[in-house]
């Protein structure tokens, strides 16, 4: 772990530098050579504010990043993704028990197909209006655009 976090902290340090490449070079130049001289020196140069890693992570504002302040982003942001597994995990077993509708542990082709189309169905009168379709979202919560895998539009068979 020791060693991911020090990546992370260099990742970060350099990460005005490499964000700076994301513009022309030339426009770069132009925007900080403020002596004119066709290059950008140390004092000349500075990273983008806008995208500041430096100032997502300085938690208490004092103007730097402690290691303290960079383990607690990294729990932070790895607390936030074991919740998006469970809640995944939840949705994925709903699906799969609304889908196993004979029980035997198992969900064919022709179940998942009835409880997909149960869960766009939501007056349940047995038919998709186009406002249903519309307003399909796939069980994870996003949404499949149309022609993308998971989506079955009038002309596609899933």
């Amino acid at each position: 772990m020791k060693k991911v976090t020090q990546i992370f902290v260099l990742i970060l340090l350099a990460g005005g530098a490499a964000l700076a490449f994301g513009m022309p070079v030339d426009r770069m130049i132009d925007k900080l050579d403020s002596d004119g001289d066709g290059m950008i020196s140390a004092e000349e140069f500075q990273p983008p504010r806008h995208r500041g890693m430096i100032e997502h992570m300085d938690v208490n504002n004092d103007g730097a990043v402690t290691m303290e302040e960079i383990d607690q982003q990294i729990a932070d942001r790895q607390t936030k993704m074991v919740d998006r597994q469970v809640e995944e995990t939840a949705r994925i077993h709903t699906f799969f028990n609304d889908a196993d509708t004979d029980g035997d542990g198992a969900v064919t082709q022709k179940e998942a197909q009835a409880a997909a189309f149960k869960r766009i169905d939501v007056n349940g009168d047995g038919y998709l209006t186009e406002e249903e379709l519309r307003n399909a979202k796939p069980p994870h919560g996003g949404r499949h655009p149309p022609g993308r895998p998971g989506w079955a539009g009038p002309d596609r068979e899933s």
